[in-house]
């Protein structure tokens, strides 16, 4: 969407010309004088809000090099990885680690509540990402952060801007609010429909009872080709949902060399690592041949007696996700392999009762769908808008 923005009396600065970078650094007591700290994890990717943090108190380990203070209003700009697009607005006073620029707005040349959205223009996004050094550790220096370029509004223009930027986030955040609600109640009524009923004991089975359970096929990079079979992964599974993110192929020839297993729609596809564990969706019509990787597998159910939607939400409650997590195993990498997976008792009611259960619940899913379009709707309007003015 284009927004009408005259841009007459804007003028050329750069960040130094507007910022200061504050070095309040404690060393010897920064952890008696501030409770809470901020990791860059805490941070979330295009979002000013800090929403999650660690405390003393709460008994979570201060690293010894967080020692330097940051101040509500400052601008939190993580130099290490910039690509990850993490920036945030501090609403309280903390300390952060070294890494971490702390930046100050000057209010002569600046409304504070204006600024904050330059960080997350693709304009900064790029000159930060294009000023990378490091390649264990990719990080940018102040000094190419300081001599970012942009044309700054007169002060009456950027409380005007301000307004419409922070209305637009408000927007964004009340819808993620009642996502994270039906999101909840989701959980909750899965657990209760499917694991809290008295079920006879004949209904409690085994999980492989739901009919085919087939591991994924064991494919080397030697094996893959630019095109032909689809070859479903780990990233293409969500929960509950299809993601359809990978691009990986292999040739109809080494299909049958390797007899492997074609996947269809409406197959349940499983996750055997994280995450989480176990995760699971249904494969959509995608217009292609498909296989898995041998990290997933498939359950194709016997539709006479097993309702293939019931099993996607079953297997993503939240009593399916533990058990399936406590089987796993591996040092470096857990995983959980399909023989265990087979023999996790779970609930299995009639098929009408399982079709009830899966109609109930599909409603609520739906409604998480239909709530996230509107948070990416939002999202692109107010992204275009900050990419306009910056």
């Amino acid at each position: 969407m284009e927004f009408i923005i005259d841009k007459n009396k804007w003028v050329p600065v750069k960040l130094i010309d507007v910022f200061t970078k504050k070095e309040e650094n404690d060393k010897e007591n920064a952890r008696n004088r501030f409770d809470r700290f901020l990791k860059v994890s805490h941070m979330d990717a295009e979002s000013l809000h800090i929403k999650r943090w660690s405390s003393q108190e709460s008994g979570d380990e201060l690293n010894p090099y967080f020692y330097k203070i940051f101040r509500k209003g400052q601008i939190l700009f993580p130099t290490r990885n910039p690509h990850l697009r993490r920036t945030a607005l501090a609403s309280f006073d903390g300390i952060t680690g070294e890494k971490t620029l702390t930046l100050e707005p000057n209010e002569e040349h600046l409304v504070p509540e204006f600024i904050p959205f330059l960080f997350h223009s693709e304009s900064f996004y790029a000159h930060t990402t294009g000023a990378i050094i490091g390649s264990t550790n990719p990080h940018c220096r102040w000094r190419d952060v300081a001599n970012y370029e942009f044309l700054l509004p007169p002060k009456d223009q950027q409380a005007q801007l301000a307004k419409l930027l922070w209305a637009m986030d408000a927007v964004i955040e009340k819808e993620l609010e009642v996502l994270e609600r039906v999101k909840l109640l989701l959980e909750v009524s899965a657990s209760n429909l499917i694991w809290k009923q008295n079920h006879p004991i004949e209904n409690i089975v085994s999980f492989s009872d739901s009919g085919k359970f087939i591991d994924g096929d064991w494919i080397e990079s030697k094996d893959q080709s630019n095109e032909g079979i689809r070859l479903l992964q780990l990233a293409d599974i969500g929960v509950r949902k299809f993601i359809n993110k990978s691009r990986r192929y292999i040739n109809e020839e080494t299909f049958k060399r390797l007899r492997c297993f074609e996947v269809l729609p409406e197959d349940v596809l499983i996750a055997r690592m994280p995450d989480p564990i176990g995760r699971a969706c249904i494969v959509e019509e995608i217009d292609d041949k498909m296989i898995t990787a041998v990290d997933c597998c498939v359950a194709r159910v016997d539709k006479e007696h097993s309702n293939n939607r019931y099993l996607l939400h079953l297997v993503n409650t939240r009593e399916f996700l533990h058990k399936a997590n406590l089987l796993a195993s591996g040092t470096t990498r857990q995983r959980i392999a399909r023989k265990s997976l087979e023999v996790i008792k779970v609930p299995k009611p009639k098929l009408e009762i399982q079709e009830k259960i899966a109609s109930e619940l599909d409603l609520l899913f739906k409604t998480t769908n239909q709530i996230e379009s509107k948070i990416s709707s939002s999202k692109a309007l107010q992204k275009s808008l900050i990419n306009q003015v910056f």
